[in-house]
């Protein structure tokens, strides 16, 4: 079952600093054994954020699904199974040279980091 954020989670979650959404990030899809992703008829979202093509990524399905607006009216949240993740995505992500966009919000692109920094940074947490 998927873990449901109440209002005052999200409300505190939305005014964290980029760095400890990262950190929240990864333990919470640690934790939760899911990344969630927004697509569309076309595949998944990019953004552009330090002159970099991104996906951008959420802990929660209420934290992807606030982008659904405007442009990205036609999307949809996916989750992403953590092991989906570290198997297929770190290295197709890589072979595009696309970076990651963590947690990001309405100020900015949260933390952007290379497939591979988000793959040690989760193994290292799964491995605690």
């Amino acid at each position: 079952m998927e873990y449901q954020l109440s209002r005052d989670e999200l409300t505190k979650l939305e005014q964290l600093a980029p760095e400890q959404r990262y950190e929240y990030f990864v333990h919470a899809v640690a934790d939760l054994d899911t990344i969630w992703i927004l697509v569309d008829d076309e595949g998944f979202v990019l953004v552009s954020a330090e002159d970099e093509r991104c996906i951008p990524v959420w802990p929660h399905a209420e934290l992807a699904e606030s982008w659904i607006d405007g442009e990205w009216s036609e999307c949809q949240a996916q989750s992403i199974p953590v092991a989906t993740w570290l198997e297929k995505w770190t290295s197709g992500l890589q072979g595009d040279e696309l970076a990651i966009a963590v947690f990001p919000d309405a100020e900015g692109p949260g933390v952007v980091v290379t497939p591979s920094e988000l793959e040690e940074a989760l193994q290292a947490e799964l491995s605690d």
